[in-house]
């Protein structure tokens, strides 16, 4: 049985949170392209300064960077399927993604939108430090770290660019504008679920989990 989902929601919403417990109980490959993309913009990887440019200033990198980082990946590393962390973001990216997983046969099974309100997304957001040395995330106020100001690695917990009220205002501006496209296009699609991410972390999944359940059968089951 092979399943392809994306999960959604603004940023702050526990889309990787969720990600992460599907992709362990179904055995899908997790794809976090915001991880994937961090991890480019702190390197010597040629891309390294247009990546980190285009993340500070809140948009959205190409088209181009990203079929770049998905095609070795769903062609490489397939189990069960995929499990979509926040992307595509937008139409093109979408239609991308779909266009890549249709050379195998396989499509988008699956939007899981998880939503939260502007000012929850800024409360958690404002919140969040991340391991310099790392990249480990921790909350100050749901999910601090043991070390206290530092990471459990060792590493100084440093407040992100991204991750101040300004910020983040501009980045929601540009999520909801570039993901209303994908919302509709998973909704003609009879595909697109929506969860209230405003909740425990348990109860999330449980609904995810009954999402999953009535749009696929025969499921492999960690």
């Amino acid at each position: 049985m092979n399943m392809n989902i994306v999960i959604l929601g603004p940023q702050g919403s526990g889309k990787g949170t969720q990600a992460e417990l599907v992709a362990e109980k179904y055995d899908l490959v997790h794809i976090e392209t915001g991880k994937i993309l961090r991890e480019i913009a702190c390197s010597d990887h040629p891309l390294s300064s247009e990546v980190k440019r285009t993340m500070n200033e809140g948009k959205l990198v190409s088209d181009k960077i990203l079929e770049n980082i998905l095609e070795d990946v769903l062609v490489s590393a397939d189990k069960n399927g995929f499990v979509f962390d926040g992307t595509p973001r937008d139409i093109d990216q979408f239609n991308l993604i779909d266009r890549i997983l249709s050379r195998s046969g396989k499509k988008i099974d699956l939007v899981i939108l998880i939503s939260i309100s502007e000012n929850e997304t800024i409360k958690r957001l404002s919140s969040r430090r991340t391991c310099e040395k790392c990249g480990k995330v921790y909350n100050i106020l749901t999910n601090p770290s043991p070390g206290g100001e530092k990471c459990e690695c060792g590493g100084t917990l440093i407040q992100r660019e991204d991750d101040f009220p300004d910020l983040i205002k501009k980045r929601l501006q540009t999520y909801y504008k570039e993901t209303s496209a994908v919302l509709s296009e998973a909704r003609s699609k009879g595909i697109l679920t929506e969860i209230n991410g405003e909740r425990p972390i348990k109860e999330i999944f449980n609904d995810i989990n009954q999402a999953i359940g009535a749009n696929f059968s025969d499921l492999t089951v960690n």
